[in-house]
């Protein structure tokens, strides 16, 4: 919950006066969503919040007309450690005895994750900045990767819920 609230409270304190009045409302819906997924054991609603927090980065780029810098780096770092924990939560629900030591792993696993999703976005960042093409080719093979990207995570979530 808490790198949701960190992950909501990002784009309010960056965005307009705009962007707080409808954005407050979609950080409530996406931290009430994960809240729901983690005391009830819905494991489709920590999806359903991270699509939220990521609609309320995506409005205040789009609302107050910002570039994309670091910060979207950062942000999609958050998202996933958030997916990690989340449905780490999930799975401690029920106990299962595991080896020693497998938590202080685990931790260590989705601190790297994190780290290394923020590098990876970071240079793919620095590469759509060096190259400067636009035209609608790019446009759609740049929304095809989008939709990949989006599937993959589904298919990964679904995977992380199943185990």
């Amino acid at each position: 919950m808490a790198c949701a609230a960190a992950l909501s409270a990002l784009p309010l304190a960056r965005g307009s006066e705009d962007v707080r009045i409808g954005g407050a409302r979609l950080a409530i819906l996406a931290l009430l969503a994960l809240l729901a997924a983690l005391v009830l054991g819905w494991s489709p609603f920590v999806p359903l919040s991270l699509a939220l927090l990521g609609a309320l980065y995506a409005t205040q780029l789009r609302v107050d007309h910002e570039p994309l810098d670091s910060a979207v780096a950062v942000f999609a770092a958050g998202l996933i450690v958030t997916a990690e924990l989340g449905y780490w939560s999930l799975e401690e629900r029920v106990r299962v005895e595991t080896e020693r030591g497998e938590a202080l792993r685990r931790l260590a696993f989705v601190a790297l994750l994190g780290v290394g999703s923020a590098l990876v976005a970071e240079v793919l960042l620095a590469l759509a900045d060096a190259i400067q093409v636009n035209g609608l080719g790019f446009e759609v093979m740049g929304a095809a990767a989008a939709a990949a990207l989006l599937v993959t995570i589904a298919v990964l979530s679904r995977s992380q819920a199943g185990r």
